[in-house]
């Protein structure tokens, strides 16, 4: 198979330890204004506008992708933001957003109460080389807000369990019978966790300090996988409390069984791996969650890796597989200008061609269904990541989600690490992140 560019790790939060969500300062960009005038005699300059994308090859790729098909119109690439909003406000306050942003969704609320955003609708009910029907469903859920469309979804991201085959036949396990259930996974983690001989870890079988979703993301997954949510369908009341004690106690005893969440911890983290590998492909990890992404790594840097991947475990009763997403999207900014410009770019890059063009070159899962389908042909593997993103879960989307979540990496820390109450730290925790909902809630609807 070709090796593409290998992506870095885009993991929503980073959060290691006691931690609370964090973001991070980057410097403002002014928009480009439109092109100047062209002098007597001469043709027309193409105007130009600028947009936003996080990472340096994307954002060159799909500016080079747009401007090699002279449409008329030239795009400038711009360094954004992600997992954060620091530089988006900023400019937002200051205003001079740019005319387009590549931002995670999770972003959408927090951006609309600002008034910041164009609502989509009437652009993506004629838009030509897209229809909104070729969203994969579970996207455009996440895109919907107050009943309006505030972002054009580009890519997302699956999860997987990742397993390691010949860790498996070290461990007396047959490698063509991974778990399927949590209680087999935390049965074979026990037998995939070694010790050296001053009775350090060496090897784990399974940990939340690895993979993705990171950390005490581990805590939405479980409570998906019994039933229950992080909060109820209409954003108006925290629910953690439901299934969360249940989700908590499993958690613990796999990793007490595992010599303790914050052995773990301090192993995963403090692993010293050559460049390209990971604690999964460096044979320290047997079983972990994880994305599309790493398969071009293990391809360049760990190409005798022997591994499998399959749906995530599940609780027999529930039948819901653990997983996560993540992914980003197109805003529009009110105060950018160049609308037209931006749109034009956004109908060119959604554009089924230029789209799986851009997900084979950066293993990106596409946001279209059917770009999605032609992009799995062309790699087996990534089938299993396909077939569950209409079933796959996210953060809910409300504004000041963020801000709830640093409640959340409170409670697992306490309990995973202080070892304190369950069922105080969740109440706890569910009465924080509900004032704060309730305050956001508040907001008048944005239009």
């Amino acid at each position: 198979m070709k090796n593409h560019k290998n992506l870095s790790r885009r993991d929503f939060l980073r959060t290691l330890g006691a931690s609370a969500a964090g973001i991070s300062l980057a410097a403002c960009a002014t928009p480009a204004g439109p092109a100047p005038a062209a002098a007597p005699g001469q043709p027309a300059a193409a105007s130009e506008f600028t947009f936003w994308f996080p990472w340096q090859p994307q954002g060159e790729f799909l500016m080079k992708a747009f401007n090699d098909a002279e449409l008329g119109v030239s795009s400038k690439w711009e360094l954004g933001e992600y997992d954060s909003s620091t530089k988006i406000i900023a400019a937002i306050a200051a205003g001079n957003p740019p005319p387009l942003a590549y931002l995670g969704r999770w972003q959408t609320t927090d951006l609309a109460v600002r008034n910041a955003l164009v609502v989509l609708d009437d652009h993506i009910s004629t838009a030509k080389t897209f229809k909104w029907e070729n969203i994969w469903e579970r996207l455009q859920k996440d895109s919907i807000s107050w009943g309006k469309k505030w972002v054009i979804p580009y890519t997302t991201d699956t999860r997987a369990l990742f397993y390691n085959k010949q860790l498996m036949r070290d461990a007396d396990l047959d490698p063509d019978k991974p778990p399927l259930t949590w209680d087999e996974t935390r049965e074979m983690a026990i037998k995939l966790t070694k010790q050296d001989a001053a009775g350090r870890l060496d090897q784990i079988g399974f940990t939340p300090s690895f993979g993705n979703p990171p950390v005490y993301l581990m805590f939405l997954t479980m409570i998906w996988c019994l039933g229950s949510d992080m909060v109820n369908e209409d954003m108006s009341q925290i629910t953690i409390t439901d299934k969360g004690e249940e989700a908590m106690i499993f958690l613990k005893q796999l990793m007490d069984d595992q010599g303790g969440y914050e052995a773990a911890v301090a192993f995963t983290q403090g692993l010293s791996l050559a460049e390209g590998i990971d604690a999964f492909s460096a044979g320290k990890v047997g079983l972990a969650m994880n994305g599309q992404w790493v398969l071009n790594s293990y391809d360049q840097y760990a190409p005798d890796l022997e591994y499998g991947m399959i749906p995530g475990p599940v609780f027999p009763e529930y039948d819901i597989h653990a997983n996560y997403d993540g992914g980003g999207g197109w805003f529009f900014f009110k105060q950018g200008g160049n609308f037209n410009e931006a749109w034009q770019f956004v109908e060119h890059v959604m554009e089924p061609q230029t789209f799986l063009a851009y997900a084979e070159e950066f293993e990106a899962l596409p946001a279209r269904s059917d770009v999605g389908a032609e992009w799995a042909k062309k790699d087996a593997r990534r089938e299993v990541f396909v077939a569950t993103a209409n079933t796959v879960r996210w953060i809910p989307i409300f504004a000041g989600v963020l801000e709830t979540l640093s409640f959340l990496a409170t409670m697992f820390d306490n309990v995973l690490i202080g070892g304190n109450d369950m069922a105080t730290e969740l109440a706890d925790a569910q009465a924080k992140m509900q004032a704060l909902l309730d305050k956001h809630n508040a907001y008048p609807v944005p239009s």
